[in-house]
């Protein structure tokens, strides 16, 4: 089988372009500003990066201490959800705290699948200030 091997020429392999695409403003409608991402074809603004308030007994019961729970996108880190949550609500945020749910195996009758994880985020607010359930 060797002697069959010299004779087989190598194609030669196209070496592939490994650029970032451009993000169109145009198609967008969005400002180029520092704070937008690009993750995987899509455009993350610090607005974006929070989802809605998450609703629970821990959530209700940090309320109490000016402390409010947002489920936020996988991606997001602190800076962006102090931004984004100043921005809607115009508050002061002191700290922000980031929580990764993992996902849970749940069955339905004899099939078996996942709940997808998510991410949540605690902000804490300037003494004084409060987010209305109505605004959120």
């Amino acid at each position: 089988m060797s002697a069959f091997n010299l004779f087989k020429t190598k194609k030669p392999v196209a070496k592939r372009k490994t650029s970032v695409a451009k993000v169109k403003v145009a198609e967008t409608n969005i400002e180029t500003t520092p704070e937008v991402v690009k993750v995987s074809n899509t455009v993350i603004t610090p607005v974006s990066s929070i989802l809605h308030p998450y609703v629970s007994e821990k959530a209700t019961r940090l309320e109490g201490m000016n402390q409010y729970m947002f489920k936020v996108t996988r991606f997001a880190n602190k800076p962006e959800v102090k931004k984004a949550i100043q921005n809607r609500y115009k508050v002061t945020v002191v700290a922000v705290n980031m929580i990764n749910m993992p996902s849970k195996k749940r069955t339905v009758g004899r099939h078996v699948g996942t709940k997808a994880g998510f991410r949540k985020a605690i902000i804490t607010l300037k003494e004084g200030e409060t987010i209305n359930s109505a605004k959120a």
